[in-house]
Formats: C-alpha cells, structure tokens, sequence
C-alpha cells in the first residue's frame, strides 16, 4: 500500500448475484457522498501502485473510490467472462447504494479493456457519468490488432482477422461501439496519440461511430502513454466538473 493510502482503505468482499466473491476497496476516508468505481485494465490488479496512485488523485477530487478484482483475479474467485464483471461491478454498484449513495453521484472510471466492463455497465444503469480512458472500440478491434503484433504465418493472421472470436472468445466479446449507443449520461474518452497498447484509430472510430450523440467527449494526448496517470484522472474529472 502506497504511504498516502495506508490506513485509508477498508477491505470488502462482496457476493455477486451469482454467489461469487468478489475482492473490494471502499476508500472513503473522508466519508464523501459521491464515489468512483474504478474498472482495471485486463493486466492490473486492484492494488497495482499506478492504481493506488489514481486513487489518490481521485480523492483529491472529492470522491471516495470503489476499486475490486473481476472475479478470478486476485482473491475474487470464480472465471473472467464479460457476463460475470457486468455482475462484478454490479455487486459494487449495488454496495455503494446500500450505503445511501445515489446513482447521479456515482461515476465510473475504466482504463484500457476495463473499459469495457466500464461501457457495458453505464449502458444497463444509471450513473453519474462515465469515462473511457485508453479504450479499445471493440473485441473483435482487438483480437486483429493482437494478430498483427504476433508473429505468426500471415495465413493464420488473414484467418484471424476474418474470424476474430477465435482468438478473443465470444463469450469476451465487449463491443464499446454498440454500448456507448445505450448510454444517456456523460461520458469522456481519453486516448493518447501514440499508444503502442490499443492503438488510438480505435478511440477515434469509437467516438466517430457515435459523435451525433451530444453526451460524448473526446481528448487526445499526444505522448505514447498507455498507463493510468495523473494527468488522465485530473483531465477527466476536471472535464466531468465542466458537463455535468
């Protein structure tokens, strides 16, 4: 636990809908009526330190943190499937509720794949708002992206990229495209020029897919960071204080 956390963070395990254990942090030190849910990246853990240094700067923002493990990483039990973070993050969701926190002071904060636990979930209940920060556009984006960086025959990288859930399972298959579509709150995306992780053509067509709706907001930074920073958290909740 980084210096500026410790003794701030109450541990929880949660019980999803589907009676799996899901590994949680309620840091609240200042006991905020208004909170952020914080969806890892597929790579992170809920106590990574550029995670724990995030929280920091959202605290500073006003916000108590709602940080977990997707079930089957760290002590969550269970298997990673889309339907099972959507039941993840909802036993969060529902756990802030039952602490008396209302829906339009609860927003949400993906980074990288988690943002797409991150859409799915702004798509199916209400929130404050929600931002995306490195996002990819969709599974299928991915899985061809991952075949061009491989190496590998380039007949199975043709094969991949005509058949991406062979590579990406479908029962993964988080299509941020199609869940902005269903999203009513604000919602931010934030993307760096020369990501070399999910490349920012997949942003772009995110937010080009769905520009017309007037609740999305798009920022490009131009350095190759993929990782959560500073600066992405002070961009996005300064952007959230402008337009909500």
């Amino acid at each position: 636990i980084i210096p500026e956390l410790h003794n701030r963070i109450s541990p929880k395990r949660l019980i999803t809908k589907d009676f799996v254990t899901i590994d949680a942090w309620d840091i609240n030190p200042e006991n905020k009526n208004k909170y952020i849910i914080f969806c890892e990246g597929i790579s992170s853990e809920k106590s990574t330190i550029n995670l724990q240094k995030a929280y920091k700067e959202i605290l500073k923002k006003g916000y108590g943190v709602a940080a977990f493990n997707y079930r089957g990483r760290g002590q969550s039990s269970g298997y990673f499937t889309q339907k099972g973070a959507l039941l993840d993050i909802t036993a969060v969701y529902d756990y802030l509720r039952y602490k008396g926190i209302q829906p339009q002071n609860i927003g949400i904060i993906g980074h990288s794949m988690g943002t797409g636990v991150a859409c799915d979930f702004s798509s199916k209940y209400q929130t404050a708002f929600t931002v995306l920060i490195n996002p990819f556009s969709k599974a299928a984006d991915m899985a061809k992206n991952i075949a061009n960086n491989l190496k590998m025959p380039e007949i199975i990288k043709r094969t991949i990229k005509n058949f991406p859930s062979g590579l990406i399972p479908l029962k993964n298959k988080f299509d941020n495209e199609k869940a902005l579509e269903n999203i009513s709150a604000p919602v931010f995306l934030l993307h760096n020029k020369g990501d070399e992780t999910i490349p920012v053509e997949y942003a772009r067509k995110l937010y080009k897919k769905n520009r017309n709706k007037k609740n999305i907001y798009y920022t490009e930074l131009f350095d190759k960071d993929h990782e959560i920073n500073k600066e992405k958290i002070d961009i996005s909740l300064n952007l959230s204080l402008i337009h909500i």
